[in-house]
């Protein structure tokens, strides 16, 4: 007789290896991660969980995707998740500092008030955005709004280096000049 775990429907064969709904799936990896998944357990599957649940957190509840990130005592960034209309918008950058978690970076010399404009465009008159979105951009809207009109957000510059092939790219050398 097989064991049967809770929450699972296994009518026979292997034993669920988790208490809550799964599927198999397929994937290619690099053997360097393969053998770092052998490190965290040698059941690849719980491997892959135990590895995602440590990064993001294992409370089932899905993450906010947009939330602050404190900074400072009376300040914090906002951060997103990942969203096509945001990657979309050519003055604006998504910068990752985390997995599936992303800075809102605006070109120099664009307001903020242009990044609520867009955002409510996007909102009322493209029809290519699903509900989903809708109430991601809704949710980021409002983040970014109500600041502004308190006037309690401001933008700064953060200061990206580009790299090629991983790796920091020197800076360039010029002649240097005589006195």
């Amino acid at each position: 007789m097989a064991t049967q775990y809770p929450g699972s429907a296994n009518k026979g064969g292997r034993p669920s290896k988790f208490d809550e709904p799964s599927r198999p799936v397929t994937m290619t990896l690099p053997d360097r991660i393969l053998g770092r998944l052998r490190e965290i357990d040698g059941d690849r599957a719980r491997a892959v969980v135990k590895a995602v649940e440590a990064v993001l957190g294992s409370d089932r509840a899905p993450r906010e995707s947009v939330a602050e990130m404190r900074v400072a005592e009376d300040e914090s960034l906002l951060v997103v998740s990942d969203n096509r209309f945001l990657r979309n918008i050519p003055w604006l950058s998504l910068l990752e500092v985390g997995p599936g978690r992303f800075l809102l970076s605006l070109e120099d010399g664009v307001q903020v008030e242009k990044l609520e404009v867009t955002l409510e465009d996007l909102i009322e008159t493209d029809a290519s955005v699903g509900e989903a979105d809708r109430a991601f951009l809704r949710t980021l809207l409002d983040r970014i709004r109500a600041p502004r009109r308190s006037q309690t957000v401001r933008s700064e510059q953060i200061l990206v280096v580009r790299m090629t092939d991983g790796v920091r790219q020197p800076p360039s050398t010029s002649p240097e000049r005589s006195h």
